[in-house]
């Protein structure tokens, strides 16, 4: 883990944090690029479903490398906005699909957290504005 600590995760970040980012990433990757080219796993993983988590997982490994919080938090806070999207999705669905909704829903809370975290340190750092 030291390695983690001095060489992959942004200063001030927590290390679970930084671990999540690496799940955000392997997600995006492995259901981004079949999504994307129109192999997705399930009817609802379109191309533009394989556009979006893949875009995402970019951004994110972009973060990774910079080690910048903000970019972290810019990221995190782009997941919970799909995670929202995806939960109102499947609550519109007939009959609505509420253990999805709710798993997704999770999903977003621990986004939201990771988002709160990567501000703090980027406020640490002197790279965010003070609200």
């Amino acid at each position: 883990m030291s390695f983690i600590n001095e060489r992959v995760k942004a200063p001030g970040v927590p290390i679970w944090v930084t671990l999540y980012l690496l799940v955000v990433i392997g997600f995006g990757v492995i259901l981004g690029i079949p999504a994307l080219l129109d192999n997705g796993m399930m009817e609802t993983q379109t191309v533009g479903w394989g556009g979006r988590e893949l875009g995402i997982a970019i951004g994110a490994i972009i973060a990774l490398l910079t080690r910048n919080p903000m970019a972290y938090t810019v990221i995190f806070v782009a997941g919970v906005f799909r995670e929202l999207s995806d939960m109102l999705e499947a609550l519109a669905e007939t009959p609505a699909n509420t253990a999805s909704a709710v798993m997704i829903g999770a999903l977003g809370l621990v986004g939201a957290v990771c988002a709160w975290f990567s501000y703090r340190a980027a406020q640490a750092q002197g790279n965010a504005s003070a609200v």
